[in-house]
């Protein structure tokens, strides 16, 4: 009987080894990954940051003057003064050109002033 409590305990603590180490090793991967990460984010920065001031550097800065003739633009509006309507032709366009009011009221029966007293 001892000896199979041996034996559980054995395996047990054997079991307890085995996933203890386990997380060791994922723990060592895990920070060996976020190193190579590191790394290779620095290496990155390095090359943009060394690009970036290469192309800063060829940047050349120039000074001119730019001279232009003026130039003359001729406008021509059109009046139209010898374009006359009669004043009925003049209320028929406004009419058409004017957003359509509300209709009129309808001439349905009304009833008498005093038929609310009945």
């Amino acid at each position: 009987m001892y000896a199979y409590m041996a034996l559980v305990l054995l395996a047990l603590g054997g079991a307890a080894g085995a996933y203890w180490q386990g997380r060791e090793d994922g723990r060592s991967a895990c920070e060996s990954a976020q190193a190579r990460d590191d790394r290779v984010a620095k290496v990155a920065s390095d090359a943009a940051a060394s690009a970036a001031a290469g192309a800063i550097g060829r940047i050349s800065v120039r000074h001119t003057t730019i001279r232009q003739e003026v130039e003359r633009e001729i406008q021509i509006r059109p009046e139209y003064r010898d374009c006359r309507h009669s004043a009925e032709q003049l209320q028929r366009i406004n009419s058409a050109l004017s957003p359509a009011g509300p209709e009129p009221a309808g001439a349905g029966p009304v009833p008498a002033a005093d038929a609310a007293g009945r």
